[in-house]
């Protein structure tokens, strides 16, 4: 038996449906006289719940919801040409040089001192960590600010 009591969640899991919960969790549950009264607690409101009338609405939900949702973007804006234009000429951009330099590609980097390149790769992994860990902080703030932890 553990000493850590389980969270209202798992003993919500147990309450509805015991066979779904690890074995650790049900020795817990039912050698802890605490835990026991939660789960009791929580069949019964389960219960009363069940027994309650249904829930229907005397209006149109769909109506009064589905105006304020926003409108789906066209499927060629002007947002999306660009973006696509970008992609293109930067590939196109890259992809050509490599084309017709592929021959001599080997002898354009053989000039360069190793520690230049050394440096130049060093910089851009700094660079790439940077901006990963900056774009984790950023996803961390907004789960933060929704309530997940």
């Amino acid at each position: 038996m553990t000493n850590i009591h389980p969270r209202d969640k798992e003993i919500q899991e147990y309450a509805l449906d015991r066979s779904a919960c690890s074995p650790s969790l049900i020795n817990h549950i039912e050698s802890c006289t605490s835990c026991q009264e939660e789960v009791t607690s929580y069949q019964l409101l389960f219960a009363e719940l069940k027994q309650g009338p249904e829930m229907a609405f005397d209006f149109d939900v769909i109506g009064l919801v589905k105006p304020l949702l926003p409108a789906p973007e066209p499927l060629l804006s002007a947002d999306r040409f660009i973006a696509g234009f970008l992609v293109v000429f930067i590939s196109c951009c890259i992809c050509i040089p490599l084309f017709l330099f592929s021959r001599n590609i080997i002898q354009m980097f053989s000039g360069i001192p190793p520690l230049f390149i050394y440096i130049i790769l060093g910089s851009g992994v700094l660079i790439l960590l940077l901006k990963i860990l900056d774009m984790y902080r950023k996803f961390r703030g907004q789960m933060r600010q929704l309530n997940y932890h």
